[in-house]
């Protein structure tokens, strides 16, 4: 079941999508009535377009780590892979593994856009 407050606190606090005004606050001090609808639609953009450019920088991110793993285990020249000890086999091996949990960290913060996206959409579509 779908609770839109948990939702909306969860647009406004992790993803940064500014809230929706209400009713009540758009009619206080304003001289004339302007459509709720426009700037609903408006916020709903923005929503929209803060999602896109963080998804964007996620993809980005993913694919310079892959590209990164893979060029360092493709141009290594030794026959020994990820092995730990005392030399500089150690400090690459680290290296490679800092390298690999950054691209997880990328790949979940990539599902987590994707979820809050369709959750705004769908409460978006549920508003309107």
């Amino acid at each position: 079941m779908l609770r839109p407050r948990a939702v909306r606190r969860l647009l406004v606090e992790a993803a940064g999508v500014r809230p929706l005004p209400s009713a009540a606050e758009e009619g206080a001090g304003q001289d004339g009535p302007e459509p709720l609808d426009d700037v609903a639609a408006a916020e709903r953009e923005a929503g929209r377009r803060a999602l896109d450019r963080a998804r964007r920088r996620a993809v980005v991110t993913v694919v310079v780590d892959a590209l990164a793993i893979v060029l360092l285990l493709v141009l290594r020249d030794d026959e020994r892979f990820l092995s730990l000890g005392r030399d500089e086999e150690t400090i690459f091996t680290l290296g490679v593994l800092a390298v690999a949990v950054h691209l997880g960290f990328r790949l979940s913060q990539l599902l987590t856009v994707g979820t809050v996206r369709r959750l705004h959409d769908e409460l978006s579509e549920r508003e309107s």
